[in-house]
Order: C-alpha cells, then sequence, then structure tokens
C-alpha cells in the first residue's frame, strides 16, 4: 500500500512539473509562434500603402541595423513621424541581434508607431536560431516586390553568409524573373541586405547578381545596410546606382525623394 501510494504521488508530481515547464516554455523567447494580429506585416502595409492617392512625386525612408538600439529608434520614430509627406519606410535588415521572437516583437512595437506604412527586409541576424521563420511569420515572404507611384521595389535575401554560402542566396532566378515581369515604363528600387561588394556576400553571386541589375536597365538603385556605414556610388559602372545605409545607433536616417525621373538622396542625421 505504501509503495503504491508513493508512485501515484511521484506521478502526480511528474505531471505538475510537466505542465509547469510547458508553461514556462510557452513563452521563451525563442518561441516560434507569432500571433495572428502580428502576421503578415509586410502584405498588410504594401496593400495600405497601394490603397493611398499615388502620384509622379513622392518620399520613403530607408533605414537600417537596428538591433539593440531601441533608444535611438524610439528617438527616430518620434523624429519621422514629424516630416511631412512621407509614404513609407524601408527598414533594410537586421531587426534583431539574434533572431529572437522577443527581439521581433520590440521592433514590431516600435513600428507600428509609424504615421505611415513600413516593409522590413531580412538581415543575416534576423536568420539567426528561428528568426528566419519568425520573419516569414511576421512579415511574410522573403523575397518580394510591389509597385507604387509608377515604380517598382523589390527586396530579397542575400545573407547569403547564414547559409553558408551554398549559392542559394540571394535567389537569383527569382529576381531575374521579378524584374523582367515589371513593365518597362517603371524604374526599379531594389533591396537587400548585404551589397554584392560586401565580404559576406556569395563572392560566387557577385557578378551575376550585378550583371542581372545592370541589363535590365530600369534599376536606378541597389540599396543595402549590414556595413555601419554610408555610401553611394556606382562601383560596377553605370546605370546601377548602390546606396549602403548607416546603422541607427549612428542616428542618422535616408530620405529618397522622387520626382517623375528626378531623384535624390539625402542622409539625415538626428
Amino acid at each position: 500500500m505504501f509503495m503504491l501510494t508513493r508512485f501515484l504521488f511521484t506521478a502526480l508530481l511528474l505531471s505538475i512539473l510537466s505542465s509547469s515547464c510547458k508553461k514556462l516554455f510557452s513563452y521563451s523567447a525563442n518561441e516560434i509562434q507569432i500571433e495572428e494580429k502580428d502576421r503578415d506585416q509586410n502584405i498588410k502595409n504594401i496593400e495600405r500603402l497601394q490603397s493611398n492617392e499615388q502620384n509622379d512625386s513622392f518620399r520613403f525612408v530607408v533605414i537600417s541595423d537596428c538591433q539593440r538600439f531601441y533608444e535611438e529608434m524610439d528617438e527616430f520614430i518620434e523624429k519621422i513621424n514629424g516630416f511631412p509627406g512621407i509614404s513609407f519606410l524601408v527598414l533594410n535588415g537586421d531587426i534583431t541581434d539574434f533572431g529572437q521572437r522577443s527581439e521581433y516583437l520590440w521592433i514590431s512595437q516600435r513600428l507600428q508607431k509609424l504615421s505611415f506604412p513600413f516593409l522590413v527586409v531580412i538581415g543575416n541576424h534576423d536568420m539567426l536560431g528561428n528568426g528566419r521563420e519568425l520573419y516569414k511569420q511576421m512579415f511574410g515572404p522573403e523575397n518580394f516586390g510591389f509597385s507604387y507611384s509608377g515604380h517598382k521595389f523589390i527586396a530579397l535575401n542575400s545573407n547569403s553568409q547564414e547559409v553558408g554560402h551554398n549559392g542559394s542566396l540571394p535567389d537569383t532566378s527569382w529576381l531575374q524573373k521579378e524584374l523582367s515581369s515589371t513593365p518597362p515604363q517603371e524604374k526599379i528600387f531594389v533591396f537587400a541586405h548585404l551589397a554584392p561588394f560586401s565580404g559576406d556576400f556569395d563572392r560566387s553571386l557577385e557578378q551575376t547578381y550585378v550583371r542581372i541589375l545592370t541589363n535590365n536597365g530600369n534599376v536606378v538603385y541597389s540599396i543595402h545596410g549590414h556595413e555601419d556605414i554610408s555610401y553611394s556610388g556606382q562601383p560596377y559602372g553605370p546605370p546601377v546606382n548602390y546606396l549602403v545605409v548607416n546603422s541607427i545607433k549612428e542616428k542618422s536616417f535616408v530620405l529618397i525623394n522622387v520626382k517623375s525621373n528626378d531623384i535624390t538622396v539625402e542622409e539625415i542625421f538626428f
């Protein structure tokens, strides 16, 4: 009788501990489930953007590498919400440091305070741990494109180091198809966290990426982050301009003004 009672007590205790552990880990930073209200944010914001009035003149903002820099993000959002006429914002990768769910949520909560639509490109840090799956849940496909005010915007995953430079990132076949399907009258902006000249970019794909953009003829800018510097130039020659956006920790952002065929780029400090 004593042994039976002891066995039942032990079984009950293990059951309680198991239940407690499940509850504990359901709130882990490594949890890979995003609530429905926080899912597909890029898709929702593209729909929101395209529902707005569109004309030949507009301007948008690009920032990058905001991981850990929450105070700077708060200051930036307060600043940029005071700028008139911003159509949308692109956060060009590395919104997290370790790809954790908590980090995704911390930045998402801040982005929700913007007074205009936003889009997020996946960065190399965002792929760490379960980050790649979390990105897909929270923002949607890694590679996407949309048209707005007579221009095409294309974003893709170029974080080849995180897959061992195995030739899969960036997906140049997808990029070629997306560019080829773009109407010839639309000028094109391409966004990818790693620039093709980055030391972390897959060297076997560098010239392929550059050739695809150059041969298209309508790509005006290839825009990147990752390097924690600001850069603008044509390292591969005309016609494509390559732009690297500094980290938000340096308290700067890039404002791009589009007026018909005239495009100006300005780095602004706050």
